[in-house]
């Protein structure tokens, strides 16, 4: 399983979910990274997914959930990668 996070540096809610799944990531061991909305990587993601709202995670390339999430809501997420908590 592979997380991304994209995330943008001058956002406050971006270093909150970073934070969160930082912590996450690091308990799961799981293959995370975080991935800049203003480099190229981030702005093809961003393009792709159509997006117009971060931080957004992606699991195995699929848009899984936009905004910040507690540890509690990360943690379900990774329990259950379908379950899918898009507005």
């Amino acid at each position: 399983m592979k997380v991304e996070l994209l995330v943008a540096g001058w956002s406050p809610s971006c270093r909150r979910a970073e934070a969160v799944w930082r912590q996450v990531a690091h308990e799961r061991a799981i293959d995370f990274e975080v991935v800049d909305v203003d480099q190229p990587q981030g702005q093809a993601l961003m393009q792709r997914l159509q997006l117009k709202t971060i931080p957004a995670l992606l699991i195995d390339g699929q848009l899984v959930a936009i905004g910040v999430q507690s540890e509690q809501a990360a943690r379900a997420i990774l329990d259950d990668p379908q379950r899918n908590t898009r507005p």
